[in-house]
């Protein structure tokens, strides 16, 4: 799989990015981010999730010939790119995206291995960012249906489509008895509450964290 960012990939794909580069809404999103940011360290509790997600969705690139030893090391559960290729779209039929949105394609070396469910952990942090950035464009618009229905979507991925790793599990962490639906997966260090709390704030009337989240996980 390469390397290169998912969420480039995804900020490319998205359908509002004309409206989100209007001069009125640039000037709403700096007063909202104009806010005081986070402490560092909360800052970092909240993007490592997202790192460990990456991480474990990297296919490692290898010959044939020591596809066996390679398995034995990331966990013994990978699979081809065809099989990873099938999770995400498999994943996309039943994922909820924004209105309009387009699925980037997900790119991956022939001679590559991915851990087995990667490939629909990929499409729920594509859906997850989607609707971070609706919501966003939601609140410039000043469309409260639509930031509802956000909330109401993003509150369903974490419910259902996220799993948070034992403590001290590896980045490859993959559930004994995986969910027969698509997952990604959060490290034990408060991420995932952060981000509940990121949502619950937003919809408050406080949404510094979320246009946070949508900026961190697109192109500058």
């Amino acid at each position: 799989m390469k390397t290169d960012s998912a969420f480039l990939r995804l900020r490319a794909a998205n359908p509002f990015a004309d409206e989100a580069h209007s001069t009125a809404d640039d000037e709403l999103f700096a007063r909202i981010t104009a806010a005081a940011r986070e402490p560092r360290a909360t800052r970092r509790s909240y993007r490592r999730p997202v790192v460990a997600i990456a991480l474990a969705l990297l296919a490692v690139a290898v010959l044939a010939s020591t596809a066996f030893a390679v398995s034995r090391w990331i966990g013994g559960d990978v699979v081809k790119p065809d099989v990873t290729q099938a999770e995400y779209r498999d994943a996309q039929r039943e994922l909820s995206v924004p209105p309009g949105f387009a699925w980037p394609p997900l790119h991956t070396e022939p001679n590559s291995v991915t851990t087995r469910g990667g490939g629909g952990g990929h499409a729920v942090l594509i859906a997850q960012n989607a609707w971070e950035c609706y919501w966003v464009q939601s609140i410039q618009r000043k469309d409260t249906g639509a930031q509802r229905r956000a909330h109401a979507r993003l509150d369903s991925l974490l419910r259902n489509n996220t799993l948070v790793a034992p403590a001290g599990a590896p980045e490859d962490w993959v559930p004994a008895n995986p969910p027969d639906r698509p997952y990604a997966v959060f490290a034990q260090d408060g991420g995932y509450e952060w981000v509940q709390e990121a949502y619950a704030l937003a919809a408050a009337g406080h949404p510094q964290r979320l246009a946070e989240r949508c900026r961190a996980n697109a192109p500058g």
